[in-house]
C-alpha cells in the first residue's frame, strides 16, 4: 500500500478492540456514507475518499501475532505530525495483515518490511512508512 502524499492536519479517531468478535477498528472523524470500500486482505476492509483520506479500517478475526514485531528505525528517520494520504491509483491489496495487540494499543502490519523512515504522528495513530510504502499504522486504544 502506498502513500501519495501527506496532509498537514492532524485527524481525530476513535480506536477500539471488541474482544468478542476479535474486531479491530480505526474510525476517523472523516468517514462519511460516500466513503468507497477497498478489500485490503480477506478479513480487512478500509474506507478511503475520492482523495484517498482513511475513513474506516476494520479488521474482523485477523491473524494476530503473540510478540511485538520491532520495527527499525532508520538513522534519518522523519517524525512528522499529519495524516497520510493513500494512493488509489496503486493496488491496496496486501497478502496477510498482523495484528499485534497489548492493553495500550494494537499495531497492524501492513508490509513484510520492518524498516521505516518516516514516522506521520495524528494524535492516537502513528504511521510508519518506507520511501511510500505505509509499513504499519499503530493505533492507541480509547
Amino acid at each position: 500500500m502506498k502513500i501519495k502524499e501527506k496532509l498537514y492536519k492532524i485527524i481525530k479517531s476513535e480506536n477500539s478492540y471488541e474482544e468478542s468478535v476479535q474486531n479491530f477498528d480505526i474510525l476517523t472523524e472523516k468517514m462519511h456514507d460516500d466513503f468507497i470500500p477497498y478489500r485490503v486482505e480477506q478479513n480487512v476492509m478500509m474506507w478511503l475518499n475520492d482523495d484517498g483520506i482513511i475513513g474506516e479500517i476494520e479488521c474482523i478475526f485477523p491473524t494476530q501475532i503473540e510478540q511485538q514485531i520491532p520495527l527499525t528505525k532508520d538513522k534519518n528517520t522523519l517524525v512528522q505530525n499529519g495524516f497520510p494520504i493513500i494512493d488509489t491509483d496503486e493496488n491496496v491489496f496486501i497478502s496477510e495483515v498482523r495484528v499485534f495487540k497489548n492493553d495500550s494499543h494494537f499495531i497492524l502490519y501492513l508490509s513484510e518490511s520492518e524498516k521505516f523512515n518516516k514516522e506521520i504522528v495524528s494524535e492516537n495513530l502513528t504511521f510508519y512508512a518506507q520511501d511510500t510504502e505505509l509499513v504499519a499504522i499503530r493505533a492507541t486504544i480509547a
